[in-house]
């Protein structure tokens, strides 16, 4: 790395300001997106709550976590690794490879939920049998599971992209339609779980045509729609590629699991009935997690692999996370119950304590999410995967004996303990990772400073882009041209 001397500005920020800005765009999209999504989310749980009985609301908890965690698998690490690799293709590729990956995300994720909905069958899961009670409810869920996928994969790569906006407009469109249509099937007689669960279903196949035709618009009038003819997918774009997505997925797969199947665990070690009342509490507590999460995912797509920028950025980033989820907290430990009492005073009587003691890993989170994005960018990704492996059995086991003794309480605690002996593990390599940064170059008093990767570093100056402001990371390609083809 060399040191480039722009022209005093009156200021010495070195490089904490623009290191941090592409943090805060790619987080604040994901912050602007989770906020209008909780809000409708809020506003479609508060109506389930009052048009479908608790124990309709705990299956359709359940039948969601399960698409969750499906989809996710369903994804085998591709949405992580095009936020690592969309940059780096070329834009004649670009578009070809999202579509590939959304094609094989659908057929992977469709497989899966094909394999749960027979398997419930077999296995003493009673209270998950309606999910495929029938072969419509078997093709909704298949249909909703493929569906998740493919929207996990496309709303990372927006971000790769460049282009939070488009992920907003979706997510919007999804939830709002989602509340449409679940009024609807209240009010024509479907009145169980699976109703529920179809209204996720059709959000999300209202949304994709729509985000479709408005990045195909927006590429026409920028310029950018696709001039030359191309296949459809192409499968050997993946190739050489499958070892980094296998640590990608499996590390996905390890870190959402746990927090997935706490609502499976409750319908099925205790009733759906106590599920509506717990999927209740992870709604609300979902509120929590939402900014530290949206940080480290900003950290690893603006890092670009550079290990010292994600470094320096952390010294700022944990303490933030920290604080946010601690001011979570505040209001929320005394003020849960009146919150609560929106979904039904049922739902504040019964779930109450349990939303106290869930919130409370958020604090956890902040330092295992850090030790994730640290590992992301350093290539270590394997060896992250291995340790939160034995992490999220941990939880589970913990989980499972919770539940057994002290009911979604007890589950919720024994989770929460997990998380904060993991989190007070995970300390060190993040304390040992900043201890081996090395200094900022020194600078005059005047001047500002930034780095620039010379022809030594290894990588191209292409990367960054020295404006007004700093450095923040170069998109060579509007985002819109490479969703317009990927989606069409």
């Amino acid at each position: 790395m060399r040191v480039v001397k722009l022209p005093a500005l009156g200021v010495d920020r070195r490089l904490r300001l623009p290191a941090l800005g592409r943090v805060a765009s790619i987080s604040a999209s994901l912050i602007a997106t989770q906020a209008v999504t909780s809000l409708l989310g809020f506003v479609y749980w508060t109506l389930a709550t009052r048009e479908f009985s608790v124990g309709a609301v705990g299956l359709a908890g359940a039948a969601v976590s399960l698409m969750m965690l499906l989809g996710t698998l369903g994804m085998l690490g591709l949405g992580t690794l095009l936020i690592a690799e969309l940059p780096r293709v070329g834009a004649a590729h670009r578009q070809l490879l999202l579509r590939t990956t959304l094609a094989v995300t659908a057929a992977a994720s469709a497989l899966l939920a094909l394999v749960v909905a027979g398997g419930v069958h077999l296995i003493p899961a009673h209270n998950l049998r309606p999910i495929s009670s029938s072969p419509w409810t078997t093709l909704g869920f298949v249909a909703g599971v493929a569906l998740t996928g493919v929207t996990l994969v496309l709303d990372q790569a927006v971000l790769a992209l460049g282009n939070g906006r488009l992920q907003l407009e979706r997510n919007a469109v999804a939830s709002t339609v989602k509340i449409g249509a679940l009024l609807a099937l209240a009010h024509t007689g479907h009145g169980g779980g699976m109703a529920i669960f179809l209204s996720w279903t059709i959000g999300n196949v209202v949304s994709l045509p729509l985000i479709a035709w408005r990045a195909a618009r927006d590429a026409r009038r920028t310029g950018d729609a696709r001039r030359t003819r191309e296949p459809a997918v192409d499968f050997t774009l993946l190739r050489g590629l499958g070892r980094q997505a296998a640590n990608h997925h499996l590390l996905n797969l390890v870190l959402m699991a746990p927090m997935q199947l706490l609502s499976v665990i409750v319908t099925i070690a205790i009733s759906a009935e106590h599920n509506g009342y717990f999927s209740i509490v992870q709604q609300v507590s979902g509120f929590v997690f939402v900014l530290p999460y949206s940080i480290t995912i900003g950290l690893f797509a603006a890092a670009a692999g550079d290990q010292e920028s994600i470094v320096r950025r952390m010294r700022m980033t944990i303490p933030i996370g920290l604080a946010a989820s601690l001011a979570a907290d505040a209001v929320l430990l005394p003020a849960g119950g009146l919150v609560l009492a929106v979904f039904g005073h049922s739902y504040a009587t019964a779930g109450v304590t349990t939303l106290r003691i869930i919130v409370l890993a958020g604090l956890p989170f902040v330092i295992k999410d850090h030790y994730v994005a640290l590992r992301r960018v350093q290539g270590r990704t394997g060896q992250a995967a291995l340790i939160c492996s034995v992490g999220a059995v941990v939880e589970l086991a913990a989980a499972v004996t919770g539940a057994r003794l002290g009911g979604t309480a007890g589950l919720s605690a024994a989770w929460v303990g997990a998380l904060l002996i993991e989190a007070a593990l995970l300390v060190r390599p993040l304390w040992a990772a900043r201890k081996d940064l090395p200094p900022l170059p020194a600078v005059e008093p005047n001047d500002r400073a930034v780095l620039v990767p010379d022809a030594r570093s290894g990588r191209s100056p292409a990367t960054t882009t020295a404006t007004a402001t700093g450095v923040t990371p170069a998109i060579a390609e509007p985002a819109v041209e490479t969703l317009a083809g990927g989606l069409t």
